[in-house]
């Protein structure tokens, strides 16, 4: 009798991981400083996924529409895209855009969103616009989904972080890394206060990583060092400089089906595994504290006073 009680508490306890296994999780990629990778991590992020076979959603809200153009889908999203959802409400499955790869779909960024932002910008709960969108039967159908946000502290980058369940923000090694990223949390901490306090930072990923340059290797060391002091996660897999990135983005492709043996490539596959275990929908129970970074450290600031020293001289010279 005992037996049959430890199996049957055994088989609802698998049968609870598995349904906490097949949650929805969003996450937004999100930095407001430019050229950081941003872009490139949501497109092979998601690629990633969909070659492991989770079924993912890629949706591109930043009006460039980079994103979708990486998929070569730009033509197609003349009239199925993120902005015309939004203003007249279209239903989910109406405006999804197919990829090459079956676990993978893409929702189009298109230039009617900086429109969408300006006209929206001073509506009642305009901030909920995406997340109250994006609740809906389809949505379910996706394990994962990957927001591109758009580059700038506005009304698509605020709609984006309040649907969002998570966030993950890229840096690298460069002068001022910190420039912008300050303020960032700061308005994501106005944005869990008030409108989505489950919001979850998985962490901060370096890209454009050069391993034979020294820079950018004491940059690696000192910021893991000073992300340890501020508690916020710096993550393990670092992903490397890469012209595949441009090269496979001119191709209309991701890494994963251009150059697929490519560290770079392998690197967003590790980075994939690395946040998986963290993936469970809206997170429940206690919340994540606001992440805060004061300004840059001093021992990062001195490594590119040097940085920009060195390269003055050399042009002296």
């Amino acid at each position: 009798m005992i037996l049959v009680v430890i199996l049957l508490n055994f088989s609802v306890y698998l049968a609870m991981l598995d349904e906490d296994v097949m949650k929805t999780s969003i996450i937004a990629i999100a930095n407001q400083k430019g050229g950081v990778g941003k872009t490139a991590t949501s497109v092979n992020l998601a690629s990633s996924y969909a070659h492991l076979k989770r079924k993912t959603l890629l949706i591109d809200c930043d009006y460039q529409g980079n994103a979708t153009a990486n998929f070569g889908l730009k033509k197609q999203s003349k009239y199925k895209n993120l902005s015309t959802a939004l203003r007249v409400d279209l239903p989910l499955n109406e405006v999804i855009l197919k990829t090459s790869n079956e676990y993978l779909d893409v929702i189009a960024g298109d230039m009617g969103l900086s429109k969408l932002s300006r006209e929206k910008i001073l509506e009642p709960g305009s901030y909920n616009l995406l997340k109250n969108w994006l609740d809906c039967e389809s949505i379910k159908e996706y394990e994962i989904i990957i927001i591109d946000t758009h580059p700038s502290l506005d009304l698509l980058f605020q709609m984006s972080m309040t649907a969002a369940h998570y966030y993950l923000v890229p840096v690298f090694a460069e002068a001022d890394p910190f420039d912008g990223l300050q303020y960032m949390l700061e308005e994501v901490s106005l944005i869990k206060k008030s409108l989505n306090p489950p919001l979850f930072l998985l962490g901060i990923v370096i890209t454009k990583y050069n391993t034979k340059n020294a820079t950018h290797r004491k940059f690696h060391e000192y910021l893991q060092k000073y992300m340890d002091e501020v508690k916020i996660t710096l993550l393990k897999t670092v992903i490397p400089e890469s012209t595949a990135i441009a090269s496979s983005s001119g191709a209309q492709r991701a890494l994963i089906s251009h150059h697929p043996k490519l560290p770079v490539t392998q690197a967003y596959l590790e980075l994939a595994h690395e946040l998986l275990p963290e993936l469970r929908g809206v997170r429940q129970g206690r919340r994540q504290g606001t992440p805060t970074i004061s300004e840059m450290p001093e021992e990062i600031d001195k490594l590119f006073d040097f940085e920009v020293q060195e390269l003055e001289e050399e042009a002296v010279l």
